[in-house]
């Protein structure tokens, strides 16, 4: 379930902090495709949205290009990204972000 608020980040939430556009738009699909069932945080805070989920979000390759209608490097996210939250893992086809105490 995809949910837009103006100010909630909880302790244990995970996830990308990425400039504002259709990039953002996209990578906010994604992750509620990628993440059944799990409550998508969108916090648009004018430049810049945070996506969070609560301990551990999973983010791919392949639901980024449904979204955008094109191929994308995952690589390239990095520099529409400026800031994360929790522990990130990365690949070719996936990002992982993660909650560690």
């Amino acid at each position: 379930m995809l949910g837009r608020e103006p100010d909630f980040v909880d302790e244990d939430m995970v996830g990308p902090v990425i400039r504002a556009g259709a990039l953002a738009d996209a990578v906010a699909a994604a992750v509620e495709d990628d993440n059944p069932g799990a409550e998508v945080h969108v916090i648009e805070r004018g430049d810049y949205v945070r996506i969070h989920i609560n301990r551990k979000l999973r983010l791919t390759r392949a639901s980024i290009e449904n979204h955008i209608g094109k191929s994308f490097n995952l690589a390239l996210l990095e520099a529409e990204m400026p800031a994360f939250k929790g522990r990130m893992e990365a690949n070719v086809d996936e990002i992982r972000w993660f909650y560690l105490r």
